[in-house]
């Protein structure tokens, strides 16, 4: 069965690690991966995980085209969900973006846009939607 390729760009949002961790912790993932601008930021992902320097990236662009993911995670703050998105749908992987979604309605089209012309798929973390309380289907 496929082992997923994940990356994990932009530390500006809690969730990164423990998205990390959720990712090193399924026997079908793998973090190939970590980009951020601050080495300070994704230091303490890169010392967790046991990432090897040439996994620790401070150029996005590098870490997508020496990783080559199938999986992007961002962690953006919430008024650069739309700059993310587009700055990393080119590369053609899946996308999740951290919550929420984009700050607003045409950075929401845009980010829709761009992911779409790449046939891949762009999802919201919205880490409730995981818990058996409301995953379960309804009645």
């Amino acid at each position: 069965m496929k082992k997923w390729r994940v990356a994990g760009i932009n530390f500006d949002h809690m969730h990164m690690g423990d998205l990390l961790r959720m990712v090193s912790e399924h026997p079908q993932a793998e973090i190939v991966g970590i980009s951020d601008e601050s080495p300070e930021s994704m230091a303490p992902a890169a010392k967790t995980f046991a990432l090897p320097p040439e996994k620790v990236f401070t150029d996005y662009k590098q870490c997508l085209e020496k990783t080559k993911p199938d999986l992007v995670i961002l962690c953006p703050a919430t008024g650069r969900h739309a700059e993310w998105t587009l700055k990393v749908a080119p590369f053609g992987t899946h996308i999740i973006m951290e919550k929420p979604f984009a700050a607003t309605l045409a950075d929401a089209d845009a980010m829709i846009a761009a992911v779409k012309k790449t046939g891949k798929k762009l999802a919201i973390n919205w880490p409730l939607r995981w818990y058996p309380p409301t995953s379960r289907p309804s009645a």
